[in-house]
């Protein structure tokens, strides 16, 4: 049984690593740079989030005490 474990994880293990390096090559390519737009860019997407976060807590907030 242990020796079942551990050839599963020295199977496991080689293409795990080879799923995550495969990931990180062909995530570079979509990489954004440290552009103004790019961080502009990610504000906006953030603010509005959290702008939406407490618009929903809000109406949440009326909704329990009508």
């Amino acid at each position: 049984m242990v020796n079942q474990m551990m050839l599963s994880q020295q199977l496991t293990t080689p293409n795990l690593l080879n799923a995550v390096q495969t990931l990180s090559t062909s995530l570079k390519v979509i990489q954004p740079n440290n552009s103004e737009t790019t961080q502009l860019i990610t504000y906006a997407l953030v603010a509005t989030a959290v702008v939406g976060i407490m618009v929903y807590h809000y109406i949440k907030n009326q909704e329990a005490n009508d």
